[in-house]
């Protein structure tokens, strides 16, 4: 097998979408884009040689509150997002062909109201489920390698 470079695979969105918390969130979708093409530019100028790989986030539960507050209106804003990438994809092909490429787009549905594949956690709302345990984090690996394998 020849040699494939150097792979970058992101998956960015959640913590952005909250309501309140993380510092700077929440995020609009514009922003999103923003965010993602300043990360994107800096590993291509850095690596110029990179293929970048960009998954869809996955699914959590609307009732997510930690000391982040997400809820519903952040699962909805997260949603949002998922129009932005391939506008980046199309923004990359044109301007540094050959390096962005989409990812996973299928985690989301086979995570949504799966919560066996989360760890119950407990929040300001009730039992929220937002971080993968090992089930869920192994099929999650499954579906970005899957996608990545698709690219190369």
């Amino acid at each position: 097998m020849g040699e494939r470079g150097l792979i970058f695979s992101i998956s960015l969105g959640t913590n952005d979408s909250a309501e309140s918390r993380p510092l700077g969130a929440p995020v609009l979708p514009q922003q999103y884009y923003t965010n993602m093409q300043a990360i994107i530019n800096e590993l291509l100028r850095l690596f110029p040689d990179c293929k970048v790989v960009i998954h869809s986030p996955i699914w959590y539960s609307p009732n997510t509150y930690n000391k982040a507050m997400y809820l519903k209106a952040g699962l909805d804003r997260l949603n949002s997002y998922k129009p932005m990438i391939p506008r980046l994809i199309d923004y990359y092909t044109e301007v540094n062909p050959g390096h962005v490429f989409p990812g996973d787009t299928l985690a989301y549905d086979a995570f949504e109201n799966h919560t066996e594949l989360f760890t119950p956690e407990n929040g300001n709302a009730g039992t929220f489920y937002l971080h993968p345990n090992k089930e869920g984090a192994a099929l999650l690996a499954r579906y970005w390698a899957e996608a990545i394998m698709k690219v190369f």
